[in-house]
């Protein structure tokens, strides 16, 4: 079983581990660290609707989601509807709070992003052999791209799950030290952005389709490789 494959029945249902899955879990520290913390977040998710609503007397401040519990905590006990109408209207208020963040800063959202993926795969770094060209080519090719790249340099590669997309996650050697390089088809910049956190130093280059996503541990520019990485990536749609 694959990662990604590993990683889409822990987000179906991260309480349910089927024999194929365990029998991957054995051998994979960091989709058991990921179902870990899917099941902690799905328990989260479980209390926070479990809760006493929020009223007049506790809430800090009278927010729109806030009121529209007050409203339906008001109404008549004979309409049980409208209570669940106002945690509804509640819930979407938040929901809609977050998209709006996430539209207003949408580049810091994916640097974390990177950041928190990347170290859901600490092991990556520590290669001592190198991946074979076929294996690599397979992993690239499902994203529609093509390294020109000597296949001696890349010492990980696996195909990963990224914002609910596949998409291939590499270590490279370069002259600098390892770095990660990821494809992302399916996640556009307007123009180049960096970042630097969590002893972690990134750069995410716009391409033909989508971005890519150059990232090392430490203070290191990374510029000049991911110029070099973009330069090396060819698309198999001919662009």
């Amino acid at each position: 079983m694959k990662h990604s494959e590993a990683r889409l029945l822990i987000g179906a249902d991260p309480g349910s581990t089927p024999p194929e899955l365990a029998e991957h879990l054995r051998s994979c520290p960091e989709c058991a660290r990921f179902q870990g913390e899917m099941r902690t977040l799905d328990e989260s998710i479980r209390r926070a609707f479990e809760q006493t609503p929020i009223t007049a007397e506790t809430a800090p401040a009278p927010t729109a989601a806030v009121t529209s519990i007050r409203s339906a905590r008001a109404a008549p006990e004979r309409n049980p509807v409208s209570v669940w109408s106002g945690w509804a209207l509640a819930a979407s208020v938040a929901v809609l709070s977050v998209l709006a963040i996430w539209t207003l800063h949408p580049t810091e959202s994916l640097a974390r992003d990177l950041i928190t993926h990347v170290g859901y795969e600490p092991n990556s770094w520590n290669g001592k052999q190198t991946v074979s060209p076929a294996a690599s080519r397979e992993i690239l090719a499902k994203a529609g791209v093509a390294l020109d790249m000597n296949s001696d340099d890349i010492t990980y590669a696996r195909t990963c799950l990224f914002r609910g997309h596949a998409v291939p996650h590499l270590v490279v050697k370069t002259p600098q030290g390892l770095v990660t390089v990821l494809i992302l088809p399916d996640e556009k910049v307007k123009s180049r952005m960096s970042f630097h956190e969590d002893g972690m130093t990134g750069v995410v280059t716009p391409a033909p389709h989508g971005s890519i996503a150059v990232l090392t541990r430490g203070n290191e520019n990374v510029d000049a490789i991911a110029q070099q990485v973009r330069g090396s990536v060819r698309w198999l749609n001919g662009t």
